[in-house]
């Protein structure tokens, strides 16, 4: 993400399809990113999105 809150312009969206509420911190850049609730989304550093696509949490859902 970009310093002014913008997301940048590689920024990946991650679908969360966990069961409760979690906080994962980006493996890559140290980033917490907070999932509230099941089906939620929100966009992530490209550099961490790689290994939380990885587990069956997260999906890789269209932003643009």
């Amino acid at each position: 993400m970009k310093a002014n809150g913008a997301p940048h312009p590689t920024a990946i969206k991650l679908l969360y399809r966990g069961q409760i509420p979690i906080a994962v911190r980006g493996s890559v850049t140290g980033q917490v990113y907070q999932f509230a609730t099941r089906y939620s989304a929100q966009l992530v550093n490209p550099l961490d999105a790689t290994a939380m696509t990885q587990t069956r949490l997260f999906k890789q859902i269209p932003w643009r």
